[in-house]
């Protein structure tokens, strides 16, 4: 009897051990941040919205290693026209091209498209949304105005914002800064 005894007292503290060591603290575990985007290029894509055959596409490439290539970075606009406007991203490393707009339209609670017009007499207005409330632009679908004829430039960023995005371009680190050089014509 007195060894069914010991083996059911060893066998009790064997499994209170085992409970007592199973014990967790319960811990909140964040999801990681999303990093930044690698890409090379940026394209303005606009079409006027009075001629849909007036399309004008632009790129700024910037290949690792190689310097900056503004070959077809000049955007020409009409005057007082308005102009439906796609910015997409690309990474041309790979081949085929990698479009990394469906990667930033994903995690757009995450990113801002910023614009900043020098010199030149160009509106934008992002009429893209996110998914946070209250919803906040994107700006990957845009509305260009034109008002007079001038030159100027464009800069367009991409603002990588993860849990700083407000609606401002300040907060966050930058994806992509580049600047298109603007012509408005007659």
């Amino acid at each position: 009897m007195k060894k069914v005894t010991s083996v059911f007292t060893g066998g009790a503290l064997i499994l209170g051990l085992l409970i007592s060591g199973c014990k967790k603290e319960e811990t909140v575990v964040a999801p990681p941040t999303p990093g930044n985007e690698f890409l090379t290029t940026v394209r303005l894509v606009c079409t006027n919205t009075a001629n849909a055959a007036d399309v004008k596409t632009v790129s700024v490439k910037e290949q690792p290693g190689q310097p900056i290539n503004y070959t077809n970075a000049t955007l020409v606009l009409k005057k007082n026209a308005t102009y439906n406007v796609q910015v997409l991203f690309l990474d041309e490393t790979k081949t085929p091209v990698g479009d990394i707009t469906q990667d930033i339209f994903d995690r757009r609670n995450y990113h801002l498209v910023c614009f900043e017009v020098t010199g030149a007499a160009l509106s934008v207005v992002r009429t893209d949304l996110d998914t946070n409330t209250p919803a906040l632009p994107v700006g990957l679908a845009d509305k260009f105005t034109t008002v007079g004829i001038g030159t100027g430039s464009l800069n367009v960023k991409l603002r990588h914002q993860p849990n700083a995005k407000n609606g401002d371009c300040s907060s966050g680190s930058s994806d992509a800064d580049v600047d298109f050089p603007l012509n408005i014509i007659n």
